[in-house]
């Protein structure tokens, strides 16, 4: 059994300009080559007690969405929060 751990890289260090072009590498420890990558975009609201509500958002008009690689050819504040990668296979 191997297990493999996946970091998301963004290709802009920093802050992001709105409207930038800005990609979002997912790197694994041990990558196999037969991976199938998919893309999560966790937005955060807060709530009266002050707890996180998480929730994934539709990623229309963003490119390579099962991919290592998400492109978003232009931020938006829509964008803002956690992005996240899971990898299966």
């Amino acid at each position: 059994i191997f297990f493999s751990f996946a970091a998301v890289t963004p290709s802009i260090q920093g802050p992001v300009s709105e409207g930038s072009r800005l990609l979002l590498i997912c790197s694994l420890t041990h990558p196999r080559g037969h991976e199938f990558f998919q893309w999560k975009h966790l937005d955060s609201a807060p709530t009266n007690s002050k707890l996180a509500v998480t929730t994934s958002r539709n990623l229309e008009g963003h490119r390579s969405q099962t991919g290592p690689t998400l492109e978003i050819p232009q931020v938006s504040q829509k964008d803002t929060g956690t992005w996240e990668c899971s990898v299966y296979g």
